[in-house]
């Protein structure tokens, strides 16, 4: 721990106060979290972002789409439109937000909605349409809002940065007390490598002490051996002779960049802070650093760079979640058990 985290040490204390007496109201009843008589899974983390929950919401989006309606309801992180909004094709990251913008464009067959209130938000989505009450609901990034309790809820930690290592705000990266993911029915740990060892895997289990009604999983990072343009599709392998610019704007690029010059000989690469809004002088930048070369970015950097860039050569490279050990179908038939639908 630096200095500097020494300093905020006094922060995180007045931090932890408060956010234990929210949680001890809610566990006392002081406090009361709505449930819904709909199927509904949360996905969060306990950490401050770069956990992998756009990649999560999506894998389950897929493992439900073709039985279910499916409505996905998020904060909408970084864009400038107020309360509720209902993503359709006018959509742009601004109004939506990126990672909710990227779920519509890879599933437009889904409804996306986005509240800062996720209480207002189920309401306003329930209310729209009275035939999706019927489906499933996707709850992105709702781990810390109980004021709405899921059917199911899904806790994410990484493996290079489990949370059982991590500080409280601002010292390091949690939002509340490692305790808190005693309210998680699944922990996933993601953006494990795919040689993930035995003995690894114990000494995650150890460190985490799942209780006995939590199931761990672990989970790694599948790229696509394609990348994704506007209006093209080139094979991955195009990057070994084609020289390029990776561009990013998340929160932690460390595991694309160390697949990518895994594959590929050296690239520059400009990185910007998470959901970054791309202004003129970055453009400018970027331009300048392509010189004419091909762009590659992520899914979520691509809804905010599309519209900004020409589109001959703007590509990302799509991911999925893998989960490890063979246990795919276990998490998927948990899961479904959990939310009333086995």
């Amino acid at each position: 721990m630096g200095f500097l985290r020494y300093l905020l040490f006094p922060f995180s204390i007045l931090y932890l106060v408060i956010v234990s007496l929210r949680n001890f109201f809610f566990s006392i009843g002081i406090f009361n979290s709505k449930t819904y008589a709909v199927p509904s899974l949360g996905i969060g983390n306990l950490s401050t972002g770069g956990t992998g929950k756009s990649v999560a919401i999506n894998y389950f989006i897929s493992l439900f789409k073709d039985q279910y309606p499916i409505t996905v309801l998020s904060r909408g992180y970084g864009r400038i439109s107020k309360g509720f909004q209902l993503g359709d094709t006018t959509s742009t990251a601004k109004t939506l937000g990126d990672e909710p913008l990227m779920f519509l464009e890879q599933h437009p067959e889904i409804r996306v909605g986005v509240c800062n209130d996720r209480r207002k938000g189920m309401e306003a989505l329930m209310a729209h349409d009275s035939n999706q009450i019927n489906g499933v609901f996707l709850w992105d990034d709702c781990y810390q809002h109980r004021w709405v309790k899921p059917s199911y809820m899904v806790l994410l930690t990484t493996f290079s940065s489990p949370y059982s290592n991590d500080f409280l705000l601002p010292v390091g990266n949690l939002r509340e007390l490692s305790e808190g993911a005693d309210r998680s029915d699944i922990i996933i740990v993601t953006k494990c490598p795919k040689n993930l060892s035995v003995e690894q895997q114990a000494d995650i289990r150890n460190r985490l002490q799942p209780k006995k009604y939590q199931h761990l999983f672990f989970s790694s990072i599948r790229y696509a051996d394609t990348i994704q343009g506007k209006n093209k599709q080139l094979p991955l392998s195009v990057l070994a002779k084609i020289p390029f610019l990776l561009v990013t704007s998340i929160a932690d690029p460390s595991q694309l960049t160390h697949y990518l010059k895994g594959k590929f000989e050296a690239f520059e690469h400009l990185s910007y802070k998470d959901h970054h809004f791309f202004t003129d002088a970055d453009i400018r930048q970027i331009l300048a650093k392509s010189n004419g070369r091909m762009i590659l970015t992520t899914h979520k950097d691509f809804t905010r760079l599309s519209p900004l860039l020409n589109a001959a050569i703007l590509y990302y490279l799509p991911i999925e979640m893998e989960i490890l050990n063979g246990e795919g179908e276990k998490l998927n038939s948990l899961v479904k058990k959990g939310m009333g639908l086995n």
